[in-house]
């Protein structure tokens, strides 16, 4: 085991010709997509497409998890609730397989008037989205 600054972590880690066995890594999806959380850092191509410097940390690869992946995206338009029992399925191989391990999840908590109403928080960590906020 090294100690190791973060930039060196990711460097080391993202070159899987370093053989780094465990480190820790965050993830955030652009979009609240199944998708998002899957293609681009546990599927094959995710690793194949450049493995000296993948964002497919875990290295893992599941040809079958991505054929699921690529019926439920092409299912998503025209047949919603069928993409939702192939990602669910997507869902169950990688779980099963644990190629991460969630430590924790981040929440964010408001403390707002009575007076204040719609109060949204960005799912992005940005704290409130003070445009949608009104104020009797």
């Amino acid at each position: 085991m090294r100690n190791v600054s973060d930039d060196q972590l990711f460097t080391a880690a993202g070159n899987s010709s370093r053989k780094i066995q465990m480190g820790t890594a965050g993830w955030g999806a652009d979009f609240p997509t199944a998708s998002n959380f899957f293609r681009p850092v546990l599927s094959c191509r995710s690793f194949d497409q450049n493995p000296a410097s993948t964002g497919n940390l875990a290295e893992f690869c599941d040809p079958h998890a991505d054929e699921l992946a690529d019926q439920a995206q092409a299912a998503q338009q025209t047949d919603p609730a069928a993409a939702r029992k192939l990602w669910a399925s997507v869902d169950r191989i990688v779980t099963d397989q644990a190629p991460w391990v969630p430590i924790l999840t981040f929440s964010v908590t408001v403390f707002v008037s009575a007076r204040v109403g719609n109060c949204q928080v960005s799912p992005y960590y940005y704290g409130p989205l003070l445009d949608q906020i009104w104020v009797r």
